[in-house]
């Protein structure tokens, strides 16, 4: 599904209650956000990356959803990470200013809570792929069969 976000930007449960085709219960959803076209050792990629979030995780446990992908890199919102001021983190320490003078607001104000996306969906038996890319653009808003070999 088509969900176009840039720097920052937040997957909110009204995207995903709008995304094409409609989401029902027992699908899998593979989410392009349009970020895997810089995927790459870059801070486009995994610093200012758009994210699911608290709220969107909770979406998708409460629809019923059987496996969730990204094509950013990681399920959760880069400043819900220790890429921002959680965890072990900052590991970017720089993004808490550059934050501050973007939105007049601190990280943990707008983004309080740590992998929120990970232990909502992963804690309800929902797997998560992240980095998704490939032929995303191709089958984006198309249902289509799916397979995951993940390595043993």
């Amino acid at each position: 599904m088509s969900i176009p976000k840039g720097k920052w930007g937040v997957i909110t449960p009204d995207d995903l209650e709008k995304a094409t085709p409609k989401i029902r219960r027992g699908d899998i959803l593979m989410i392009n956000t349009g970020s895997h076209h810089k995927l790459g050792d870059n801070d486009d990629y995994y610093v200012y990356s758009p994210g699911l979030y608290k709220e969107a995780a909770e979406w998708i446990v409460e629809r019923g959803v059987k496996m969730v992908g990204v094509d950013v890199q990681a399920l959760d919102h880069p400043l819900g990470t220790k890429i921002a001021d959680h965890g072990p983190g900052p590991s970017h320490g720089y993004l808490n200013d550059e934050y501050r003078a973007l939105t007049g607001r601190d990280i943990l104000d707008d983004f309080p809570y740590w992998e929120p996306a990970h232990k909502i969906m992963l804690g309800a038996g929902i797997p998560g792929i992240e980095n998704v890319g490939g032929e995303l653009d191709a089958v984006t808003g198309k249902r289509c069969t799916f397979m995951a070999f993940p390595w043993r």
